[in-house]
Order: C-alpha cells, then structure tokens, then sequence
C-alpha cells in the first residue's frame, strides 16, 4: 500500500510538471522545432557579387563545333587583371570556332581566353571579345551559362582560392547586355529570368566583335536594336542548314570550271 501511495504522488508530480510545460508554450523542444521551421522557410535574398565571371559559349550548329572557354568577370583583387588574365592558344586543326579577348588592357598585346577586372562599385564595365572561326560564311550563335559567384577563401598554404556556385537569379544578371559592334544590335544577357541566345550571320567575314557591357542601371532593352538587318537574333537548326545549303549551292555557281581563271596582274 505503501509503495502504491508513492508511485500516485510520482505520477502527480511527473503530470504537473508536464501541464506546466505546455501550458506557457516555451518548451526547449518546442522552441527548437519553430527556430529550425523558420530557418527553413526563410527567403535567400541574393545580393550583386563583387568576385564573380560568366562562360561566353559560341556555336556553329552545321558544322558541330562549340566552344565555352572564354571567360569574363570582376574580382576585389587590385592585381585581377595581371594575375588572372590568361593566354589563348592557337587553334589545333583546319576547323575551328574560337571566342577570345584581343589585346586586353592591362596586359601584354595578344589574344586571350580569360579576362577578369578588378571590381569597382558603381562603376560601367566592358569587356572587348572576337568571334573568329575558319569558314567566312557560317552562321554562329552566342549564348551564356548564368553567372558564376565566386566566395574567396584561404587554403591552408594561405593560398587564395575561391568557392563558386552558379546563379540564374542573381540581381547582377539585370545590369548586363550583349553588344554586336558590327551592327550596333544591344542584347540583354536575361529576360524574364531566362538567358538569351543571338545568332549572327559572318558574311565574308571569319570574324565578329562584340562587347559584354555590365551596366550602372537596370539593361531596358524592350526589342534589340541594329543598325542593320545582317543579323537575326534566333535561327533554329534547320534554318541554318538551308543557308549552309544556299551558300554552297552560290559558291559552285560561282566557280565556272568552263572559263579559264583571270588573274590580275599587281602593279
């Protein structure tokens, strides 16, 4: 009887202190389990980087050939562009597609595949690059990866190394544009948070400059803009292999294996 009677109070005890638990609502528990559900569902509010590149990635669709290499960015780093600028190499074989950055300010003359600048605040940003392939007669399209944020860090040696993870929301991405010097066409890198692709045409032409501009305001380009008509801003596969047709069907036309060559004589 005895040990009945103490085995009630435990359990009177156990539940009282249980009531008073629940009843003020600050539990270790329960306030462990809101903090973690908060965490949770709060919003990741993305900020324009300081340290940060995109890949310029150029296609020629009828012939197979792409390359994505070509890098542009901004670093913190006062020596960014000596330090991270570097050399391109000459293209291997007869056909090529090659996107590259022509004597680089900063930097000894020449053609490279990376540029990076250093980060000033408020500040407009370009980068000059070329477009140069071995056929004059092609139809290219530039296109981009979203932009790379790069999170510096020091290694155990005390090394400078950065972490990177690409964003396709990141605000950065509004203040930029695309410019086809050739045409003065103006293309924006997104809208309506989906990146953008331009197709040009090199006629008679192996090259193609252009400018990637990172702007001070928002890039409002309602419709690209040219000068002229040489370029469309989307071809889909089959149109670029009709014209791969019509260019050749026009060179045999020209070639005329009846009439003898002329030459010019140079005086």
């Amino acid at each position: 009887m005895f040990r009945k009677k103490i085995f009630i109070v435990f359990v009177g005890i156990v539940l009282l202190l249980s009531g008073c638990s629940e009843s003020d609502g600050y539990s270790t528990s329960t306030v462990g389990d809101t903090e973690e559900i908060a965490v949770k569902k709060a919003p990741i509010i993305e900020v324009a980087p300081s340290n940060w590149y995109i890949r310029v990635v150029a296609e020629d669709i009828s012939r197979a050939l792409k390359t994505e290499s070509a890098q542009l960015g901004e670093l913190e780093s006062n020596n960014a562009t000596e330090k991270h600028t570097l050399k391109a190499l000459a293209p291997f074989g007869g056909a090529y597609l090659d996107v590259v950055f022509t004597n680089p300010d900063g930097v000894d003359a020449g053609e490279y595949k990376v540029n990076f600048h250093t980060y000033q605040e408020y500040v407009e940003d370009r980068w000059a690059f070329t477009v140069k392939t071995d056929d004059d007669n092609e139809t290219i399209t530039l296109y981009w990866r979203g932009l790379y944020v790069l999170d510096p860090y020091q290694d155990e040696q005390g090394r400078e190394r950065y972490k990177e993870y690409r964003s396709m929301t990141n605000p950065l991405l509004k203040h930029m544009k695309l410019v086809d010097t050739a045409t003065g066409t103006e293309y924006p890198a997104v809208v309506g948070g989906i990146v953008q692709k331009y197709s040009f045409e090199l006629i008679n032409s192996k090259a193609r400059e252009f400018e990637w501009v990172v702007t001070v305001d928002e890039v409002n380009i309602p419709k690209p803009v040219a000068s002229r008509s040489a370029s469309r801003i989307v071809l889909t596969k089959e149109e670029i292999v009709e014209r791969k047709v019509d260019v050749t069907q026009r060179r045999a036309e020209q070639f005329d294996l009846s009439k003898p060559p002329m030459f010019i004589e140079q005086k």
